[in-house]
């Protein structure tokens, strides 16, 4: 038979590698437990990042849906601008027609004055300068339209963005 004390210390090695099961099973079962809460805690953040990047592709989509009315709504601005434009100098080219062929028939009448009317030169003078003023003041409004229309669309487009 064994002595005791060889008995004390096989008890005392077969307590110890008790312990060591209990400890090694408890170990595994509690890190068993914590990975199925990370695997869990790691698909909820997922599924958070899908559902914000689907809510930024919602929003990047009404922006750039609403981006697009605005400029569709300014071109179609411009172009009435432009019609407008358009009718006002063709309005404009009868009128200066009309005007050049007043300041002809008052030109040719006074030509049977000896050395020209002071009157004349003064009408035909201001007549070139009507013309001039009248074409640039067409161009300059014209420009204005267009440049009004695309401040005010701009301004749509940031206040659309500020809008969410």
């Amino acid at each position: 038979m064994l002595s005791s004390k060889y008995r004390l210390w096989l008890q005392i090695g077969g307590l110890v590698a008790l312990v060591l099961l209990g400890f090694g099973v408890g170990w595994s079962w509690q890190g068993s437990r914590w990975e199925s809460k990370y695997i869990a805690l790691g698909a909820a953040w997922a599924e958070a990042r899908a559902a914000a990047e689907r809510q930024a592709r919602s929003e990047e989509t009404r922006r750039a849906a609403a981006v697009e009315g605005i400029r569709r709504d300014a071109k179609q601005q411009i172009e009435q601008a432009q019609a407008d434009a358009d009718a006002a100098d063709s309005t404009a080219d009868s009128l200066r027609q009309q005007l050049a062929e007043r300041t002809r028939r008052a030109t040719q009448g006074a030509g049977a004055c000896p050395g020209g009317s002071p009157t004349t030169a003064t009408l035909i003078l201001y007549s070139e300068l009507l013309d001039r003023a009248d074409a640039r003041a067409g161009e300059l409004a014209a420009e204005a339209d267009r440049r009004g229309v695309a401040g005010l669309a701009c301004e749509r487009q940031y206040d659309s963005l500020l809008a969410n």
